[in-house]
């Protein structure tokens, strides 16, 4: 009786170790699609406010996948390490938003960066560049801002 029970109770504990196996089956993060996960700019602005610059941004799409934005600013002038309007945007200050930090607001798809610590005699080539949560997505970017002092 006993090479029976113990028979009965390998049987079982094989049964249950098949079973266990159907739950250990293949994990993946998520693929994201692109039709449903993507966001874009639907307009962006930008203004002078003494030293500082602010953004507008309206987002269409999956806004809610914003996972960072990086503002660029090149300031345009004569003076040493300034660019020219006419020259390739060449960026010489990078300053970096994610949700919760100071100078960045959002209502829904409406997002206000704030950049301050400028020139502010100073006129600065703008662009901003949004990271999605899913990085194979790829990188959005605004069109080139100018925001010129008042």
């Amino acid at each position: 009786m006993t090479s029976y029970l113990r028979g009965l109770c390998a049987a079982l504990l094989l049964l249950i170790f098949g079973l266990s196996l159907f739950a250990c089956g293949k994990r993946e993060w998520p693929t994201p699609i692109a039709s449903e996960d993507k966001f874009r700019w639907r307009s962006a602005q930008a203004m002078r406010a003494q030293s500082c610059v602010i953004l507008n941004l309206e987002c269409s799409g999956a806004w809610q996948n914003i996972e960072a934005l990086n503002v660029m600013l090149e300031p345009v002038g004569d003076g040493p390490g300034d660019g020219c309007l006419s020259c390739p945007f060449s960026p010489r200050t990078t300053r970096r938003f994610v949700q919760g930090s100071a100078g960045y607001r959002s209502e829904m798809n409406r997002i206000v960066l704030t950049v301050c610590d400028l020139d502010p005699k100073k006129t600065y080539r703008v662009q901003v560049v949004g990271f999605n949560i899913f990085p194979s997505l790829g990188t959005v970017l605004t069109d080139l801002m100018l925001a010129a002092p008042q």
